[in-house]
């Protein structure tokens, strides 16, 4: 778990610093502030990746730049890994020689790390899939999904050929329905608390069907 973010020459404020609640906290402003990218400062800070480097095809989360060029810039975060452990300080300096950040050692923390982006996107991080043990290599790529992406899928190339990485909400809503299993259980009971309270209106899954004669999948 993230306490701690400080920023110096990176952001909309020279230096700007952080402490956040064990639980929930709340970042408001008016548009154009740095809310989003202070969230893409702490996706970095917990992964060493910012989402644009793991997927070109995102229109945001691309690697912060100094404020003020030709001078030294870092990020610091101060990390609780597990329930009860030390906390551990982390750094990064921007080399402006290699005009990239430079990354810290393994955050060994347990936990996946879920950002939920503006623009519908999506990146899922698992420390334990894509930390190499003792050194900041990955074994896979984290998960960074467009929007179109969550919803109808993503694919990679893998000896030659296009193989799957995320089935898309569209196709797996509709084998969640016709398997009547645990997702579709979980599924239900999601859009259930999203209905409109005191309106008498149900928000339920209907049964597949396809909806146009140019989408052969159902829906």
């Amino acid at each position: 778990m993230i306490q701690s973010l400080r920023l110096r020459n990176v952001g909309p404020a020279p230096e700007m610093e952080m402490t956040f609640a064990p639980r929930l906290n709340l970042i408001t402003g008016d548009n154009g502030l740095g809310k989003s990218f202070l969230l893409d400062v702490v996706w970095w800070a917990l992964t060493q990746k910012w989402p644009h480097e793991v997927n070109p095809s995102m229109n945001a989360g691309f690697a912060a730049r100094p404020r003020t060029p030709h001078h030294q810039a870092d990020i610091a975060c101060l990390v609780r890994h597990t329930s009860g452990s030390p906390s551990s300080k982390h750094e990064s300096l921007y080399s402006l020689i290699d005009q990239a950040w430079t990354a810290s050692h393994r955050l060994p923390m347990r936990g996946l790390v879920i950002y939920a982006h503006a623009d519908g996107s999506f990146s899922i991080w698992d420390p334990d899939r894509h930390w190499r043990r003792g050194d900041i290599g990955e074994r896979r790529r984290a998960q960074v999904l467009t929007q179109d992406e969550v919803w109808n899928g993503a694919y990679a190339q893998k000896n030659g050929r296009r193989v799957p990485i995320c089935n898309g909400l569209i196709n797996d809503w509709a084998t969640w329905i016709v398997a009547r299993n645990d997702s579709h259980e979980t599924m239900a009971a999601v859009l259930g608390r999203l209905a409109p309270g005191g309106t008498g209106v149900s928000i339920k899954p209907g049964p597949p069907s396809r909806i146009s004669i140019d989408d052969p999948r159902d829906i």
